[in-house]
């Protein structure tokens, strides 16, 4: 026996010596027991947190991964894989005794050195980065990470506070995202509880406690349908599987943030139907519908149309005669629930019937997302382009939409017919003149609505607008704009901004030549630029809106007095790009706040108005000419503080409004105005409030939310507003 390893490993060891030698051959099997004997004389004398020996962590991220029965180079990797970075073991040490491949895996999820950075965001993005580079040629270095990580938040609880919410946020924004690319669900909802549960431990044993309580509520109607359905199923298919899946408690939880209430007498029962066959899987459907009235307009088809990431089932929702409750019904052949819990690794856990099939469909839909990992990662100036590109591709898709022949394509909610142009093609999105939904001519920074079908119209002498970056939301649409902006010369750049402040002053009926030289002086003044070269700089940057600029120029133009321009605060900080000079009115119609997307019109009264991308009021009030896309500029004055409002429902009790206050008091957040109505049961308030941007708003509202007798807390917005009550009335 190694005297470095302790006996208690040895028994860990030998627990995965055990799992890997059903599916290894004697010789990967004791490589793997040979990475095990160096990973612990490395981690020799290193204890955890927890007080246990430090070969317990990569003992246990080897048994996650010999669970999925993954190779034996995966394996050895996941037992050296803080090696590179926690000990003095080099890659040739690694590369020499494992093989290159090895330690290829264990350098791609090691990370960089902070030390070579200004500060750990910079340092964090960097490894990111380089993590993802390993992933585009090799996914399973993203399989070790996620089973790092799941053990990580396994253990969590001996983390200092600040820690444990470091590490919850980044697995939010992170991890999970990447488990459901990959399309393993099952460690998903792993990684979402065990989140949840950490993050906000109060509020998960409240609504696991509400949530033990309603399916008790339906236990009765939920075995019946349960039986039913598989009795009617039994009778012309051969051993369908019907069962009742756990709930998804981060799932309620996440639609509780974003406003509704887990309404026991509104939840739906979730049922699912797994059958040999994709014949079956549609006889088994029209079964369901005759047994169930099924409710209208709910039926969608991913075995005909799969996610990117590989899901396919038949969903549909059913309404049980007599019954308010609703069945929310997924159908599926086995293998396609394998692959919908398990990913890319469901083929080497189910390596039977089918198996080659899967294999070839998750395969494909990977090495797609590897092409587009490769060219994100191409395209990016810097690492921390590459993340914001990466992030906004990770997102859990929300809306489905489709091209004039059919063809179906996923979005992240909020995307524009430009990321739909650039999703088609790089050349249809860098030659995209407008766009058609469902048969209408759109503005193209309207979001697509979900199942719409968009056609991209196009004109070869059409060049990419720097203010489309204001609003696209995919990475791919966002890196391929920025690229093609860098990537013009420099008398390129000269005459495209040139070109494009000429033709917002053409669509307002105007032109350079109409502006005087005293008014342009005037007008290079004071946004501090100084010559038009440098103005035109600043448009093709996207720090300078073409059609703010245009409009300033006109307004300046007809009215001598530039009234509008004397009204800026020169002592507040610019919060928004390319408005030196210009006074800046945040609408309260909708509160907008740094972080997310606006938009804004400009008033020889007011200066510019700006409002919240999507505001009702906004689109109401202003002609679509009229509406700017402006930015937020990069960096925002940590003093500088914006109105918002939040609205709380609350049981009407004594001190409700009391224990809010005081909260605010806590959170050093100042109260500009309330207003408080409703019933002797429930009272509705609004709250204006003044916050630095969008995350320290959440912030809030998470923190109101765990107020006792609070109902609900949602963001204000236009339509709940009422005239608030100012404190010093």
């Amino acid at each position: 026996m190694n005297d470095s390893v302790p006996p208690n490993d040895f028994f860990r060891a030998n627990d995965l010596t055990r799992t890997v030698e059903r599916y290894m051959t004697p010789e990967e099997s004791s490589r793997v027991y040979d990475a095990f004997l160096l990973a612990a004389q490395a981690h020799a004398g290193i204890t955890r947190k927890s007080g246990e020996p430090y070969i317990t962590h990569p003992l246990e991220v080897a048994r996650i991964l010999a669970d999925m029965h993954l190779d034996a180079d995966a394996v050895c990797a996941a037992l050296l894989h803080d090696v590179l970075e926690d000990t003095d073991y080099s890659y040739t040490d690694l590369e020499n005794r494992f093989g290159k491949v090895v330690a290829d895996l264990v350098e791609g999820v090691t990370k960089l050195e902070s030390e070579q950075f200004t500060d750990k965001n910079a340092a964090s993005k960097a490894s990111f980065q380089k993590f993802m580079q390993a992933m585009s040629d090799d996914f399973r270095v993203v399989i070790i990470k996620l089973a790092d990580r799941l053990h990580n938040l396994r253990t969590l609880g001996y983390k200092k506070p600040a820690s444990r919410r470091r590490i919850c946020k980044e697995t939010l924004d992170i991890y999970i995202p990447l488990a459901h690319r990959m399309g393993m669900n099952a460690l998903r909802r792993e990684l979402q509880s065990l989140v949840f549960e950490h993050l906000y431990p109060w509020r998960y044993c409240v609504l696991r406690a509400e949530l033990d309580r309603y399916l008790v509520s339906v236990k009765e109607l939920s075995e019946t349908v349960e039986n039913t359905v598989s009795q009617r199923l039994s009778e012309t298919i051969s051993n369908p599987l019907v069962f009742i899946p756990d709930k998804n408690l981060y799932r309620i939880y996440d639609s509780m943030k974003n406003g509704e209430s887990f309404d026991e007498d509104k939840e739906v029962i979730e049922l699912r139907v797994l059958v040999g066959t994709v014949d079956e899987c549609y006889r088994a459907l029209g079964i369901l519908h005759a047994t169930y009235r099924p409710r209208p307009g709910k039926f969608l088809d991913f075995i005909a149309t799969p996610k990117s990431y590989g899901y396919q089932a038949l969903q549909t929702l059913l309404i049980p005669a007599g019954q308010r409750r609703q069945v929310a019904v997924k159908i599926q052949t086995r293998s396609m629930y394998q692959t919908a819990l398990f990913g890319i690794t469901a083929q080497w856990r189910y390596p039977g019937q089918n198996a080659g099939q899967r294999s070839l469909f998750t395969q494909e839909a990977l090495k797609r997302w590897q092409e587009q990992v490769r060219d994100l990662d191409s395209k990016a100036g810097n690492a921390s382009e590459f993340y914001d590109d990466m992030q906004a591709d990770l997102y859990r898709t929300e809306i489905y939409a489709f091209t004039p022949k059919g063809e179906m394509k996923e979005f992240p909610r909020g995307a524009t017919p430009i990321d739909f142009a650039f999703a088609i093609h790089t050349e249809v999105g860098l030659h995209c003149t407008g766009a058609k939904i469902d048969g209408k001519e759109v503005p193209l920074r309207t979001r697509i609505p979900d199942t719409a079908t968009v056609e991209i119209l196009t004109d070869d002498k059409a060049v990419p607008q720097p203010s489309w970056l204001n609003y696209v939301v995919t990475g791919r649409a966002r890196a391929t704009i920025r690229n093609w902006l860098r990537q013009q010369t420099n008398a390129e750049q000269l005459d495209l901004g040139k070109h494009l402040l000429e033709k917002a002053l053409h669509d307002r009926s105007s032109s350079l030549e109409k502006i005087s030289p005293h008014m342009l002086s005037e007008f290079l003044r004071v946004s501090n630029y100084q010559d038009l070269d440098e103005l035109y700089m600043a448009i093709v940057h996207n720090d300078q809106c073409s059609r703010l600029t245009a409009q300033r120029l006109i307004s300046m133009e007809g009215n001598s007095s530039n009234s509008f321009l004397a009204m800026g605060d020169n002592d507040t900080p610019l919060v928004i790009k390319g408005t030196s000079g210009l006074a800046i009115h945040f609408q309260t119609c909708c509160y907008p706040l740094p972080q997310e997307p606006i938009l804004a019109t400009l008033t020889s009264k007011n200066g510019l108005e700006v409002h919240r991308d999507g505001c009702a009021v906004l689109h109401a009030q202003a002609e679509p000419l009229d509406i700017l896309s402006v930015a937020w500029a990069e960096q925002q004055s940590e003093e500088k503080c914006f109105l918002a409002g939040i609205q709380t429902h609350a049981h009407n009790v004594v001190g409700v409004l009391h224990h809010i206050t005081q909260l605010m008091h806590r959170l050093d957040v100042n109260i500009e105005a309330v207003n408080t109505s409703g019933d002797r049961r429930v009272k509705e308030t609004n709250w204006v409030l003044w916050v630095r941007d969008l995350a320290h708003l959440e912030e809030i509202i998470h923190q109101v939310e765990r107020v006792p007798s609070i109902l609900k807390v949602k963001r204000l917005e236009a339509t709940d507003k009422r005239k608030p009550t100012s404190l010093d009335d």
